[in-house]
């Protein structure tokens, strides 16, 4: 890595791991997408029921314990519909999420994908990520159907947090749990 390159990556890398209680947190977007893919294999054919299926997907799974990595730009106590602010900790969490995201549909895509299910593997890996960047949604507009939305996503997400790096682990063996069992399931139906 090039030293600004580095640098950058460095620093993103240690405001993920260091925790705040005041910072919103959501579980690793490559998780979600990687779970509303593998759901969506196995409906290769229904890619509507792909998009649904991944965002209830996202709800169970942030149900189940697990380590989140905080985002300092958008605060819990923060005025809700008030404008974000352009700052250097906003352009870091949006990079630290665009990376997590894009990390998630390649990985969902090398994983599950055919050349006829395309479609479907998108619809369910994006449905599996969409919760949380309504999050953002609703701090600018929070106003229906958002404030249901988030008053849900608060009420099903996990109270107790695994802490680092156990919970890096938990997310990584559930992944893998995840690819065997789509795998699996496959493997009956064919």
């Amino acid at each position: 890595m090039s030293g600004r390159t580095g640098k950058l990556y460095s620093q993103m890398l240690d405001n993920a791991l260091q925790c705040s209680c005041h910072a919103e947190a959501y579980l690793i977007l490559a998780t979600h997408a990687i779970v509303g893919a593998a759901i969506a294999s196995q409906i290769p054919n229904h890619p509507v029921i792909a998009l649904l299926a991944g965002i209830a997907s996202h709800f169970a799974i942030d149900a189940i314990p697990h380590w989140d990595y905080p985002l300092r730009s958008i605060r819990s106590r923060a005025n809700k519909g008030s404008p974000l602010t352009l700052d250097k900790g906003f352009l870091v969490d949006l990079s630290l999420i665009a990376l997590d995201g894009l990390a998630g549909l390649a990985l969902a895509f090398s994983l599950f994908a055919q050349p006829s299910s395309l479609l479907t593997i998108l619809l369910g890996a994006l449905g599996g990520m969409l919760p949380d960047p309504l999050r953002f949604v609703y701090r600018l507009y929070p106003h229906e159907p958002f404030r249901t939305v988030q008053r849900f996503h608060n009420w099903i997400h996990a109270k107790q947090k695994l802490a680092w790096p156990f919970g890096i682990a938990s997310q990584f063996a559930f992944n893998v749990a995840v690819i065997l069992l789509a795998g699996e399931l496959q493997n009956m139906s064919a």
